[in-house]
């Protein structure tokens, strides 16, 4: 599913103080510094999927109403529409009185003038045809998909210069598409190729009818059938393919619009931090009936839901007078305190995605300034709703997962900074200071953290 910006903006500016902005260093909660994910590297323009998806269904749509079948206007029986037809009626036995004579001549002049229209008319259907004929909608499909492969390795680039760093079997992908095109295109050309000389046969035949002034009515619309059977098969060699190459610039552009959202967030990440996937959602937040729009963002080592809304600021007789622009994180949490991540379907056919989170027993949501979060009865929030917009609850189910359990690791293009891999596993179990057990999660990236016992900073 294709992912939309909900607001590219990022909203009033932070210096103006209309917009409430995350401490980068609460006390109690782990630093957040701005990592690659967040280099101000512009993106370049693509052509999305849903672009390309787009113009393919207009080219389709063209082809199927570029031409039609014009009423045929009645005055002209089946037999006068061919050559000789007037003496095949055999003459009346007595010569017509005057007044007959005038009837017959109104009827004949009624009769030759319908006759004009409809061959006007099929003239017209003809030369409606002629793109089709040369099989012109096949020959942009073509280049279409030559122009879009040909984009892919670009667009793949441009995501890793931004810092995506997973779904290393892109790169694969596009070879392996790149080649079946090398080898499909030489055959549907030789096809089109075929087709269009089979069909400019029939066509010939139906051009010289018209250029006599003839009507072809049955020869013009076995031309239609043929054309229309000839686009069906030719397109029906190409579209798998085609569809591979969209389904793979859908998945480019979904990543795009995550590191959008990354690079974007009112928020810092840790130094070696990866975005994995983001989704437009709403966070079923305790004592909010309407719950918190935002963007739900997983990396490979916490997911985080950052606020993104417009809020009522001013009300007169419930009705909103004035809103602001809101964009701040309301929440982070390791992904190994995520005890279970489950997908749902709700509402009116299932249409209504959902995730739910449920933490270890020792954890619970916390906000961006480190505080508890707790949920109508008072208690640490451990279990939390989130409607997700636009993607499969099962999917994220299945993100979480992969993450959680290191299988993610094996999509990277560029291997974990040893370093920082290396000050995790050394780090210290007990505060220097107070002796205290340490229980908090330290997390790749981090470099110092509170003792929740004394409050002293412990540098990593």
């Amino acid at each position: 599913m294709q992912k939309r910006p909900m607001n590219p903006n990022p909203g009033p500016s932070k210096a103006s103080g209309s917009m409430p902005k995350a401490n980068p260093n609460p006390p109690g909660h782990l630093p957040q510094a701005a990592n690659a994910m967040q280099r101000k590297i512009a993106p370049k323009p693509m052509v999305t999927a849903a672009d390309r998806q787009q113009a393919k269904e207009q080219r389709r749509a063209a082809t199927a109403t570029g031409y039609h079948k014009p009423p045929i206007i009645p005055g002209v029986p089946d037999a006068a529409r061919t050559p000789g037809a007037a003496s095949a009626t055999p003459p009346p036995a007595t010569p017509p009185p005057a007044a007959s004579a005038a009837a017959a001549s109104a009827a004949a002049g009624a009769a030759g003038t319908a006759l004009s229209e409809n061959l006007e008319a099929q003239i017209s259907q003809f030369n409606a045809l002629q793109d089709q004929i040369m099989l012109t909608p096949v020959n942009d499909d073509l280049e279409d998909i030559a122009t879009a492969i040909n984009a892919l390795p670009a667009n793949i680039e441009n995501i890793r210069a931004r810092g995506y760093v997973f779904k290393s079997f892109l790169e694969r992908k596009v070879e392996t598409l790149n080649k079946q095109w090398t080898e499909l295109r030489p055959q549907v050309q030789a096809a089109v190729q075929t087709q269009t000389a089979q069909l400019r046969l029939d066509a010939n035949q139906v051009q010289a009818a018209l250029n006599r002034r003839q009507l072809a009515t049955a020869p013009l619309a076995s031309l239609e059938g043929k054309v229309s059977a000839a686009l069906r098969n030719l397109q029906g060699m190409y579209d798998t393919l085609d569809n591979n190459v969209n389904q793979t610039q859908q998945q480019i552009d979904d990543i795009s619009w995550t590191l959008q959202q990354v690079e974007l967030a009112s928020f810092g990440f840790l130094a070696t931090e990866a975005a994995v996937e983001a989704v437009p959602a709403n966070w079923k937040k305790p004592g909010d009936k309407d719950g918190v729009e935002g963007v739900l963002i997983l990396t490979d080592q916490r997911l985080l839901f950052e606020q993104k809304e417009e809020v009522a600021t001013k009300k007169v007789l419930f009705i909103t007078t004035a809103k602001q622009k809101v964009q701040a994180l309301q929440w982070a949490v390791p992904i190994s305190q995520i005890d279970k991540a489950t997908g749902s379907n709700r509402g009116l056919m299932g249409k209504d995605d959902f995730l739910t989170l449920t933490l270890a027993e020792s954890s619970g949501l916390v906000g961006p300034e480190g505080q508890a979060l707790y949920d109508d009865m008072g208690r640490p929030l451990r279990t939390t709703e989130i409607h997700l917009k636009g993607e499969d609850g099962e999917a994220w189910q299945g993100f979480v997962g992969r993450v959680k359990s290191g299988e993610i690791a094996k999509e990277r293009t560029t291997p974990v900074d040893t370093a920082a891999a290396e000050t995790v596993a050394n780090a210290p179990t007990k505060c220097p200071n107070c002796g205290a057990t340490i229980t908090q999660t330290i997390l790749r990236g981090q470099t110092e953290l509170t003792c929740e016992f004394c409050g002293s900073v412990i540098r990593l």
